[in-house]
């Protein structure tokens, strides 16, 4: 007896002590693949979605968009006043938000909490010309005294206050009605403790409000940011973590979702997107998308920019349905209309280039090259993760019937964004995702005063999207879009290539991933979680 109660003991007290160790959880880290790794994480100078879509999971702004309206929502500002005339902004700061604690940065007084002058401090350093330090002046576009200070004749920004340390207060010259989708009502909490300190590691180390902070950084292979444990939402986020994980080829991060190392599939190998679609069918996901794919000619300089009628013949001599419908299996919608993806108003110009060689020789003929004759070798740039892209090829194919030898030029991603801005670069392959569903998110950075890297400045142009930006009106707003629609398709400064489809496979125990027209990347991964 004696010895049957102390194996019941025993037994219990084995139990007792396995119990923690059968019922502890995994933590929950989600598996991203990515290709390219980010050229940098600095929010200042970010330009490409591949650093867009870590840093929106590390730093916040006043407010974030509702993708499907376009309206703004409560972030660190958690409410806001305008005033009746749409020239002040008053933001009501989030009390108890904390930067992150990361190794390196010392806090004044131990004071990681985000107050008013925290944003005054940020407008200033995206207010400049300087490209090393901001590649987004257009953010404080029509601030009372943004321009000032940017000039150097303003040693501060008139309409960017703080008038206590939660009450922030921006004024306009003029209304605007993009304030908060592409203008100062976004601008980001960024320390100016950890900008200082860190020096040029801020670049590698970013240090933000968000639902996960940076861990470490691997470069080609692995990015880690862990949950953060502060996070003024205590609900979010859902996962412990995110992991992304470069997988530069196709065939690879196919293989690894198949085996549940990924939790997502964002690119399918070339020829074999079909056959993963009918592979994973009930994990394959696909909605109309708010990029757009181009060919960009330089034109400020170089050979195209002083012939337009050739620009014109290119855009004829491009069989964009051949490319996506059938060789790209689909991935993309062939653009068969103007810059705009179709979606946005105003998206159908009066000027539009179907595939036509005869068009197009008729125009180089006009132009002084018939049959190609006098023209000089041409090359176009294209960044590595495309090199798999049917497009380029048959592009230079078209073009070789006409008598025109393109040559390509495949460069590695981390170099190629700066070089193709620079004037020995005539002809690149380029994209842009809208990030919400209006004419003024593609037009107002790539055609507005020679913001891409095409440099077009048509003034006519300039004027008309100007005029939207305070046209509230919406019907008046995009007979305006459409004037300048139609003068950019004139003018060609593109190829436009194709509008695309946002497609994914995610994984059956992956719940709350939902991203909107802009890619698989505006998914806010706070939200998302794993089941078991």
């Amino acid at each position: 007896m004696r010895k049957r109660l102390m194996l019941a003991l025993a037994l219990m007290l084995l139990m007792g002590l396995l119990a923690p160790l059968t019922t502890a959880q995994e933590p929950v880290i989600l598996r991203y693949p990515i290709n390219p790794d980010p050229e940098h994480l600095n929010p200042f100078t970010a330009t490409t979605v591949a650093i867009g879509t870590i840093t929106r999971n590390i730093y916040e702004g006043l407010t974030q968009l509702d993708f499907n309206t376009s309206e703004p929502m409560p972030a660190l500002a958690e409410s806001w006043d305008i005033s009746d005339d749409n020239l002040t902004y008053t933001f009501h700061i989030r009390q108890g938000v904390l930067y992150h604690d990361v190794a390196g940065v010392e806090w004044d007084n131990g004071d990681r909490e985000v107050k008013a002058e925290d944003f005054v401090w940020t407008a200033q350093m995206y207010d400049t010309d300087d490209e090393t330090i901001s590649q987004h002046p257009e953010l404080l576009d029509g601030v009372v005294g943004a321009e000032a200070f940017r000039n150097g004749e303003a040693d501060s920004i008139e309409g960017v206050q703080a008038l206590d340390d939660y009450t922030l207060q921006i004024t306009l010259e003029q209304p605007n009605r993009l304030f908060f989708t592409a203008g100062a009502g976004g601008l980001n909490a960024v320390p100016r403790e950890a900008y200082e300190q860190l020096g040029d590691a801020f670049n590698t180390t970013p240090v933000g409000t968000g639902p996960f902070k940076f861990v470490e950084w691997l470069r080609d292979d692995k990015l880690t940011l862990t949950k953060n444990e502060e996070y003024w939402d205590p609900e979010l986020p859902k996962a412990d973590g995110i992991e992304y994980v470069n997988v530069p080829e196709d065939n690879t991060a196919l293989g690894m979702y198949r085996n549940g190392e990924l939790d997502f599939l964002f690119s399918f190998p070339s020829g074999q997107r079909q056959a993963v679609i009918d592979e994973f069918s009930d994990q394959f996901h696909e909605i109309p998308g708010l990029n757009v794919r181009y060919f960009g000619f330089k034109m400020d300089t170089g050979f195209f920019s002083e012939n337009p009628l050739v620009r014109q013949a290119f855009n004829h001599a491009f069989n964009r349905d051949l490319v996506w419908n059938e060789l790209m299996e689909g991935a993309r919608y062939p653009a068969d209309q103007g810059v705009l993806p179709p979606s946005m108003p105003a998206s159908t110009p009066s000027v539009q280039y179907d595939y036509d060689l005869e068009k197009a020789a008729q125009l180089l003929e006009e132009a002084g090259f018939p049959n190609g004759e006098g023209l000089p070798e041409l090359t176009v740039y294209i960044f590595a993760s495309a090199r798999d892209e049917l497009s380029f090829p048959v592009l230079q194919q078209d073009l070789a019937t006409l008598g025109v030898t393109l040559n390509i030029e495949i460069e590695d991603n981390s170099t190629y964004w700066s070089h193709i801005g620079e004037d020995e670069v005539v002809m690149f392959l380029s994209g842009w995702s809208a990030g919400v569903n209006d004419p003024s998110d593609v037009f107002n950075f790539l055609f507005l005063d020679a913001r891409d890297d095409t440099h077009y400045d048509n003034p006519e142009v300039n004027d008309l999207l100007r005029a939207a930006m305070t046209e509230y009106d919406a019907d008046a707003r995009n007979q305006l879009y459409q004037q300048a629609h139609d003068l950019i398709m004139a003018d060609a400064p593109w190829i436009v290539s194709a509008y695309s489809k946002v497609a994914w496979l995610q994984q059956p125990w992956v719940e709350g991933f939902e991203p909107f027209g802009g890619g698989t990347y505006t998914a806010r991964l706070k939200y998302v979680t794993k089941s078991s």
